[in-house]
């Protein structure tokens, strides 16, 4: 039998397995669902236990038939999501997620007195989701006699399996590291108050960084002594399943956020600080950023009118371009793109008697994650120089052919979309310490359902609204 390689994906709402072979084909996988572990006991704050995430992955697990073939295991999980543990492993307050935003007023206190960290916003804008802002509120509130480390999502889990505390670079893009020595920031740590040891060693992305010990075997059917494999966030586990390599190319994961990931071989600088880079493969970047616009409110509005989502678009299909006047703000937890503002919560504008249907509103939500994605497009381009080429989507979201084609209308941009999964692109690296240069692989593996072409005509009514959408969030934000 060929050699089986697991890649572990998890998400915001769900956990996926893959097993894939050599030649990159998808042998088995499974799934299950953990949104209900979603907590958010105050406004902006959002968290769950990391132990009953532990605790699903094992019954995911238990689903796959081929486990006991397994050479390798890679995992990737949601970006800036952090997790403090005792000197025995164990959580000692719930996983403070991506979106979690209570660190707003560390956020602050770390712009005003670290000149350094000012600075690096060309490369990573100070927000209170990122890992050093959150760090600074567990230290504030738990006390750093408490905390033993500061971990990852994913570097949990690899904890679980292997008893070793490591990251990557890519991992650890939001905690302030080096773009080009790939450690931590010292200077930024010591304005910060926060010790350099509670965070986890940095190895290269690929790397084999442990072992599943007999304890996590008995526990996930894992066999013993597999390597585990250093791996990615989960956005960057779907670029590398959506195949994207070159500078050009661009990956839109439609999940519950929506990511923008372009690819980019030099690192400029944005000196208006609205977007990221982290470290990617083959000494590239990537550039872009998340956005709080995804699938929920996607979700939210089926909830609400009691219909499918495929109901919901079968009537928006009949909707013209625009909404007939409407325009809605879909970071409903606060905004990133064009800027972070956390208080500038979702809304909807235009509502008249003619538009409040299902049809207009659910259309009005999909112009409007377009919006945002081509805002951040046109910043990415901008400051790096680089045009994109192509955008490759995937997630949940990217099932939709009216949110590709809205896509494709806003960007002017081909769209491609790609049958792919996080958990295949953790798959992938896990066979990089055996096959080596998996190049050869994501050519077999990647596969595009079906390619979007802009039409012009509506190019220049998207970009009408996407002006209009900036101007609605700066004004909110200078006023309320």
């Amino acid at each position: 039998m060929y050699p089986l390689f697991l890649g572990i994906d998890i998400g915001t709402k769900r956990i996926k397995c893959t097993v894939i072979d050599r030649s990159g084909h998808v042998r088995e996988s499974s799934q299950i669902d953990i949104y209900d572990l979603v907590e958010n006991p105050k406004p902006g704050w959002f968290q769950r236990d990391a132990l009953k995430i532990w605790e699903r992955l094992k019954t995911s697990l238990s689903k796959l038939s081929l486990l006991k073939s397994v050479e390798a295991v890679c995992i990737d999980a949601t970006s800036g999501t952090i997790i403090p543990i005792n000197s025995h492993g164990s959580p000692i307050y719930p996983s403070l997620l991506y979106n979690d935003e209570r660190a707003v007023e560390e956020s602050k206190e770390l712009r005003k007195i670290s000149g350094r960290t000012r600075d690096f916003e060309k490369f990573l804008p100070i927000a209170p989701y990122l890992v050093i802002p959150k760090v600074m509120w567990l230290l504030k509130h738990i006390g750093r006699k408490k905390i033993y480390r500061i971990l990852h999502e994913n570097d949990f889990i690899v904890y679980k399996l292997t008893e070793e505390i490591v990251t990557s670079p890519n991992i650890a893009g939001k905690s302030h590291i080096d773009f080009t020595t790939k450690s931590y920031i010292e200077e930024i740590y010591s304005d910060a108050n926060v010790p350099l040891e509670l965070m986890p060693r940095i190895k290269p992305i690929g790397a084999i960084i442990g072992r599943v010990t007999r304890q996590a075997s008995r526990e996930t059917g894992i066999p013993e002594n597999t390597p585990v494999v250093n791996g990615v966030t989960d956005a960057t586990a779907g670029d590398i399943a959506t195949g994207i390599i070159h500078p050009g190319q661009a990956c839109l994961s439609i999940g519950a956020t929506t990511t923008l990931h372009a690819i980019t071989e030099k690192l400029i600088p944005d000196e208006k600080r609205r977007f990221y880079y982290k470290p990617y493969l083959y000494g590239r970047y990537v550039a872009g950023g998340a956005t709080n616009a995804g699938t929920t409110i996607l979700d939210a509005y089926s909830n609400l009118f009691r219909m499918s989502l495929e109901e919901l678009e079968s009537l928006a299909e009949k909707i013209p371009p625009g909404s007939e006047g409407l325009l809605m703000q879909p970071e409903w937890t606060g905004t990133r793109i064009p800027r972070c503002y956390p208080n500038v919560k979702g809304f909807i504008y235009g509502l008249t008697e003619q538009n409040c249907t299902p049809g207009h509103i659910y259309r009005s939500a999909l112009e409007s994650i377009s919006l945002v994605t081509s805002l951040l497009v046109e910043i990415v381009e901008e400051v790096t120089q680089t045009e994109i080429s192509e955008i490759r989507t995937c997630g949940g979201g990217s099932k939709s052919m009216l949110l590709n084609q809205i896509i494709a209308d806003s960007t002017n941009k081909k769209v491609l979309q790609v049958k792919s999964e996080a958990s295949v692109g953790s798959a992938i690296l896990a066979s990089l310490p055996i096959v080596g240069d998996f190049k050869k692989i994501i050519e077999q593996i990647v596969s595009v359902e079906r390619v979007f072409s802009p039409k012009s005509e509506n190019l220049l009514l998207y970009n009408t609204l996407k002006r209009k959408l900036t101007k609605f969030v700066e004004f909110l934000a200078s006023n309320f």
